[in-house]
């Protein structure tokens, strides 16, 4: 299984290599409208699920308790959002160049950082696209201490 990290100035996932990861391959199975239980979220606040009607979503919980289901492909390289991370603001934020995701609307709050992606013109045109490009966003609830899909 890839290592997993939940550090903010790092990549989010261990690949072994310069390209991010493009695979589904660590997805958790959804049952039904069953998502995924609390308790198996980390730290990170989000995971990869793997559903019938909707594909491979990046499935968490903000830090206020809102669940949320969003397309797990980042706008930017198209590394898998389920793999990054919830932020202290809310925002879902990729592994591969940190870039962020408001999960009510898809849109991207923030473009790539780092050295050659951080660069503020290529940043705020990638921003620009992924604000128009959004993410899939997918009506879900909390019951009995798992994210369900609204039926």
């Amino acid at each position: 299984m890839t290592s997993l990290r939940n550090d903010p100035h790092e990549r989010g996932v261990d690949t072994g290599s310069i390209f991010p990861p493009l695979t589904h391959d660590n997805a958790v199975r959804a049952q039904g409208s069953l998502l995924i239980r609390l308790t198996d979220l980390d730290e990170r606040g989000v995971r990869e699920v793997r559903t019938d009607r909707h594909g491979v979503l990046a499935v968490g919980v903000t830090p206020d308790g809102t669940p949320f289901a969003v397309g797990n492909t980042c706008r930017h390289q198209f590394a898998q959002l389920g793999r990054g991370r919830v932020t202290e603001q809310g925002c879902l934020e990729c592994p591969w160049h940190r870039a962020r995701y408001d999960v009510g609307t898809g849109a991207m709050t923030e473009g790539p950082k780092g050295r050659l992606f951080g660069f503020k013109p290529y940043s705020a045109l990638i921003r620009a696209f992924g604000s128009r490009l959004k993410l899939a966003t997918v009506r879900v609830h909390i019951r009995d201490e798992a994210i369900y899909l609204d039926e």
